[in-house]
């Protein structure tokens, strides 16, 4: 019976020492993958609850932690640098050394400069934040919002809101009002009445409204029956990141 048991063990161990060595073997392998670079790549965020959130030294959030989770487990230096989201677009540009940026959305002029990896996020479907007494919360489609030359809808500079809206606002009897305000001064301009609503993703805007100064400023958040589902958010890189790097993201982000 002892050495039944001692079999057992002995067995038990080798088993054990085999599936350490082939874990230490897939690590190995994902060190060999991970391109080398001549420099650590900058990722740029800018604090946006609840997918960009600096947390002891880092960022996490729900485009953040899957960012830097696939940099890690790809084996690929990176920093994170905060900047304005107003400027990420032309850091990217004009970089001449490996600079990514965090969340952005895919569209063919982003594409045209950019390196986008696999898809980090998928967005619940966008809604509008808005006054209680604004003729915004009359509607219930997004056609029919944007058909309505009595209101004003306030849009980022340079930013996407995804195909379906994107290729609505330029057709829309809606007036558009720009502005370079992050989520925060454009939700105040709203409650002040410089514009009726501006469009964001649900958990966003569930997460905006939980800022202090915009309490009792009569905001609220409404459905469209005809939005479709959300955004997927990627990575976009600068052309300095090359290929093979960005596979090797892509490997990061689609492993378990």
């Amino acid at each position: 019976m002892f050495k039944r048991h001692r079999f057992g063990q002995e067995r038990f161990f080798l088993r054990s020492g085999i599936m350490r060595t082939i874990a230490l073997a897939a690590v190995a392998l994902w060190a060999c993958a991970a391109p080398a670079l001549a420099e650590d790549i900058t990722v740029l965020y800018n604090v946006r609850p609840p997918y960009l959130v600096e947390s002891g030294g880092g960022v996490t959030g729900l485009t953040g932690s899957p960012v830097a989770a696939a940099f890690k487990k790809a084996g690929i230096p990176f920093k994170w640098e905060s900047a304005p989201s107003a400027r990420q677009m032309q850091m990217i540009k004009d970089s001449s050394g490996p600079l990514c940026a965090a969340g952005w959305f895919k569209n063919p002029e982003r594409e045209a400069f950019g390196r986008f990896t696999a898809p980090i996020y998928q967005d619940k479907p966008s809604v509008i934040l808005t006054r209680k007494d604004s003729p915004a919360t009359k509607h219930t489609t997004t056609d029919g919002l944007l058909a309505d030359p009595k209101i004003t809808v306030l849009v980022k500079s340079g930013y996407s809101y995804g195909a379906f809206i994107d290729e609505r606002l330029p057709k829309a009897a809606a007036e558009k009002s720009s502005t370079t305000q992050e989520n925060t001064g454009m939700a105040t301009m709203i409650a002040a009445g410089r514009a009726d609503l501006m469009f964001l993703a649900a958990e966003e805007g569930s997460e905006l409204l939980k800022a202090p100064e915009l309490a009792d400023k009569g905001l609220v958040l409404a459905n469209l029956t005809d939005m479709p589902p959300g955004n997927p958010r990627y990575l976009l890189c600068s052309r300095s990141v090359p290929p093979d790097t960005i596979e090797a993201l892509n490997r990061a982000i689609a492993a378990p």
